[in-house]
């Protein structure tokens, strides 16, 4: 039976030569290596900016992951998130390509549901990626804090308001966001059909968080209203938010109107100022004036532009005669009455648009 022996590499070759006799061998025979070209070394570090985010309840808000490579790393990474119920973490992209010695980035949003619990999140960040056969793995943690949900306030001020019946008055609509609040606010009324006009407001209303807006509401109403009080919702809304409040209306029928004189001041020759006062509820207008002295005789302005006086308000009314009155029509002895005498007392009447007189005794 043949026994079995090992020949090493090297004088098996020469066998084989020796054996068909035909081939030189010459040199030296080289030790076998063996090369891994492929084999892929490194790793990588996720970081996150800014790593601590304040969201209100239904909003959103973002942070950056970014990637870096090290020790030569190269590669596609995965991102994923462990978060609590309520919270949305949404990756764009949700894997990167890291170059060599470089960095990669992904926009992260952070959604929290309307109904989320108020609180704090932790959210754990993680990038997954391989180096070779080896799994590599960064994790980051980003805390979310869930405030209140964004919203706004909406009151009317003054929230009462008197209108005489035939005539109009207005309020403030005031609005506020609150809770990182940030859009705008569509306003509404609604009133009692027939009795109440409303008017003006600005619409859309633009508001930030913490910021106050205003816009002004007029309440007009005719002759026919009937005197009561009356209620006008106003009503602010954006998207699903929606907030009202009520403007009490008082409509009151007119008083008769009442002026009195306050006193005379800037006394010159040809004209006078008297401040006036309006006792009544209802706006004054002056329409015409006369003055007449101790004789009789009597200076007239029929188209008189004078001012308005709101109810329980002061104003200036100037009466002009003789040379400083071109429109002024005169009624009596020819050059008698041509500018006012110190001592003197005169007779001034006014009569307003609803004609209505007053007459007011003077000393100039």
């Amino acid at each position: 039976m043949l026994s079995k022996k090992r020949v090493p590499l090297k004088a098996l070759l020469l066998l084989v030569t020796f054996a068909f006799g035909s081939f030189t061998v010459s040199g030296t025979v080289l030790p076998f290596t063996i090369s891994d070209a492929h084999k892929t070394t490194g790793s990588f570090v996720l970081t996150i900016s800014p790593s601590v985010l304040n969201i209100p309840q239904g909003m959103s808000a973002t942070s950056t992951v970014t990637i870096l490579s090290t020790q030569g790393f190269t590669g596609t990474v995965a991102l994923t998130a462990q978060v609590a119920s309520g919270i949305t973490v949404v990756f764009n992209p949700s894997g990167v390509n890291v170059p060599v010695g470089g960095t990669a980035t992904s926009i992260t949003t952070v959604q929290a549901a309307n109904n989320a619990s108020m609180g704090t999140y932790n959210i754990i960040v993680t990038g997954t990626g391989a180096a070779g056969r080896k799994v590599l793995s960064s994790s980051a943690l980003l805390t979310a804090t869930v405030n209140p949900q964004g919203d706004f306030g909406v009151y009317a001020y003054p929230y009462s308001i008197t209108v005489v019946a035939g005539f109009t008055n207005s309020t403030s609509i005031i609005l506020y966001g609150k809770n990182g609040f940030n859009g705008s606010v569509t306003l509404s009324a609604t009133v009692p059909f027939g009795f109440l006009g409303v008017m003006g407001g600005q619409n859309l209303v633009k508001l930030t968080s913490g910021a106050t807006s205003n816009t002004s509401l007029l309440v007009s109403t005719t002759t026919s209203t009937v005197p009561g009080k009356y209620n006008v919702s106003i009503t602010g809304s954006s998207g699903t938010l929606s907030h009202s409040c009520i403007l009490a209306v008082s409509v009151v029928d007119p008083s008769p109107e009442s002026l009195s004189l306050l006193g005379v001041t800037n006394k010159f020759p040809t004209n006078l100022t008297l401040s006036l006062h309006n006792n009544g509820n209802t706006p004054i207008t002056l329409q015409s004036y006369s003055v007449t002295d101790i004789s009789g005789d009597m200076w007239t302005l029929a188209n008189w532009t004078g001012p308005t006086i709101s109810p329980g308000s002061n104003s200036s009314a100037v009466i002009l005669i003789g040379s400083s009155c071109n429109a002024c029509a005169y009624k009596g002895i020819i050059d008698l009455f041509q500018q006012f005498v110190p001592t003197h007392t005169y007779l001034i009447t006014i009569t307003t648009k609803l004609n209505s007189q007053f007459t007011f005794t003077i000393v100039f």
